[in-house]
């Protein structure tokens, strides 16, 4: 299913501010999640919940159901925090028709040779493996919500494909100055647009009306030592991202730096024998994330 829509126009330089991503809707998601999920939903029933194993790793869809699921329709605005319970919500068949309204990437490119600044199928995968990773450690680890740190995980990049998206050639420059200047994607960034992807996020979820527990979180993804709210959580997705990354699934964006791994299992009280005892299992579920995804 297809959307005959105008190609999307980007503001002047001078006028992006971060007021501007507060405007969006949504976000779109891949072709092949797109064509996968259309295909299911064809076969199924308006009451089969199998179709929240299918979102459950894109964050584009994912963040579509948050949106609507914390609206004062459903009687808990501001309170749903993770994909699970909005989907308790909301029920197998409103979900569906939020995901046929789904955009795709594509539709956002100016023409048809424009080149988008990242690999936006690694971004995908490395976004479903840090959710898996991260509701194994949230229920590994015990006092936090597993599936609040799973939808943290799975979300903490969305502010990096709204900017990639809708301001391709924008960030493309964030990138040119972080190589120039050998600098940290988070200070290329705001030297060149003038705030951070994390900032973009927030200004998104909290249009959307998130719980602060879930915006804060990723906020402070970069830096959960200096959050004085839901560290911990902040501190999982970290975490969860680096092993990622070492396991194979790396986000793309090689200057992103993120907290040494000691200094995480330290902050979230954890020895690295512990972690070592864990790694199986979530290796496991990481594993269980590609193959839901089927886009790899």
């Amino acid at each position: 299913m297809k959307e005959e829509t105008e190609p999307f126009r980007a503001p002047p330089m001078t006028s992006l501010t971060l007021d501007w991503f507060r405007s969006l809707k949504n976000l779109p998601s891949l072709p092949e999640q797109i064509d996968n999920v259309l295909m299911a939903t064809g076969t199924s029933s308006s009451m089969d919940y199998s179709i929240v194993e299918m979102i459950q790793y894109d964050p584009a869809m994912a963040v579509a159901v948050l949106r609507v699921a914390n609206t004062p329709m459903y009687g808990y605005p501001g309170q749903i925090s993770s994909l699970q319970q909005a989907a308790g919500l909301l029920g197998p068949g409103a979900i569906k028709n939020i995901i046929l309204r789904t955009p795709i990437i594509e539709r956002f490119s100016n023409n048809s040779s424009q080149v988008f600044p990242i690999d936006h199928l690694q971004l995908w995968l490395h976004s479903g493996v840090t959710a898996a990773i991260s509701g194994g450690l949230g229920r590994f680890i015990g006092g936090m919500e597993s599936d609040v740190s799973f939808t943290s995980g799975l979300i903490h990049n969305i502010g990096i494909i709204a900017l990639t998206v809708y301001f391709p050639e924008r960030y493309a420059k964030v990138l040119d100055v972080m190589d120039k200047n050998q600098t940290d994607l988070i200070e290329a960034e705001r030297q060149t647009l003038g705030f951070s992807h994390p900032e973009v996020a927030g200004e998104m979820m909290e249009a959307w009306g998130f719980p602060s527990q879930l915006s804060q979180a990723i906020l402070q993804y970069t830096e959960p030592a200096k959050s004085k709210m839901n560290w911990e959580i902040a501190a999982v997705v970290a975490l969860a991202k680096s092993l990622a990354c070492e396991w194979g699934f790396p986000s793309g964006l090689k200057g992103l730096k993120t907290p040494e791994r000691e200094s995480l299992q330290a902050l979230l009280g954890l020895s690295a024998k512990e972690l070592k005892s864990w790694e199986p299992q979530l290796r496991k579920y990481a594993e269980f994330s590609l193959d839901t995804m089927k886009i790899a």
